[in-house]
């Protein structure tokens, strides 16, 4: 069983939202349906109505993603039409808009979680908007397997220069191919695998209303970046609350119970229906870390 070790986060409810797939990054690890734009960029009054109308019984919690969803001309817009209705928004984003951008929209933020990616990054920029923005923020390193060292002494340099910032590794996991996602993890060293667990430069970050916290595997507190690289994240015929815990709206605005899109579609943004039950497990792994932190009950 995957549980929460916080049981209040019972009631908590995350949407997970690909805004679109509009990135000015190119990544090598990234394939291009990922970032090539062909989705465009959604329309505001779609979205507006959306965010008026949606309700759960729940304390709602919006995780905007892409592509890269700052560049939206109404971005800034969604973040306070979010925060206007009483609930939580938060955003990954590439660090790349400028630092007041950032400082402008952590107005109406609860967090923001920054993705390092080294073919593009400027760390000296990442260290200025983490010095100057006002909400909760932390670092994403994509922990490329051939730069591991490098990107370690990056991190060491973005700790030792910030205050706030809480710096995660971020496991590589194939998505190569879009009709074949297998998510393995990149095939990591025993002494790079020993680094990830023991990682020394989290920071204690206030993200109560944006993540549900720890979760147990079968009542032993577990991370996201164990199960994955213990192969513990196999929960296949396992029944999931995708759907009553979560939604998952893809970049072209169509609804599923979670990011792994299990069970298919449950409508679109404009018209869909929420489940009132779990769902059967019929994915081999669980890779997406919104899916990793359901609660899920062996059958």
């Amino acid at each position: 069983m995957i549980s929460y070790e916080d049981t209040n986060k019972e009631n908590w409810f995350l949407v997970s939202w690909t805004l679109s797939n509009k990135c000015n990054y190119r990544c090598s690890y990234c394939p291009d349906h990922l970032h090539n734009g062909s989705t465009g960029q959604p329309r505001w009054d779609t979205v507006e109505r959306f965010i008026r109308e949606f309700k759960v019984d729940k304390d709602i919690c919006y995780r905007i993603s892409g592509g890269e969803p700052t560049y939206w001309k109404h971005f800034i817009d969604m973040a306070k039409l979010v925060k206007e209705s009483g609930h939580t928004f938060s955003f990954m984003t590439n660090g790349s808009q400028s630092t007041e951008y950032y400082k402008s929209i952590s107005e109406y933020t609860d967090g923001m979680i920054i993705s390092y990616h080294p073919e593009f990054a400027d760390v000296e920029h990442i260290i200025d908007i983490a010095n100057n923005v006002s909400c909760p923020i932390a670092l994403n390193l994509m922990m490329v397997k051939d730069n591991f060292d490098e990107l370690y002494n990056i991190a060491t340099y973005i700790y030792n220069n910030t205050e706030r910032l809480a710096i995660w590794p971020k496991v590589i996991l194939d998505k190569s191919d879009p009709d074949n996602i297998t998510n393995e993890p990149s095939d990591y060293t025993e002494s790079q695998l020993e680094t990830i667990k023991n990682w020394p430069y989290f920071r204690k970050l206030d993200d109560s209303k944006l993540h549900r916290g720890n979760i147990l595997l079968d009542n032993i507190k577990i991370d996201a970046n164990q199960l994955i690289l213990k192969g513990l994240n196999r929960h296949k015929h396992w029944n999931c609350y995708g759907g009553l815990d979560m939604i998952n709206i893809d970049m072209w605005g169509n609804m599923y119970r979670s990011d792994c899109k299990n069970g298919g579609p449950l409508g679109n943004i404009e018209r869909y229906g929420l489940p009132i039950i779990p769902i059967r497990c019929e994915m081999d792994t669980c890779n997406c870390l919104s899916d990793i932190y359901l609660r899920k009950v062996r059958t």
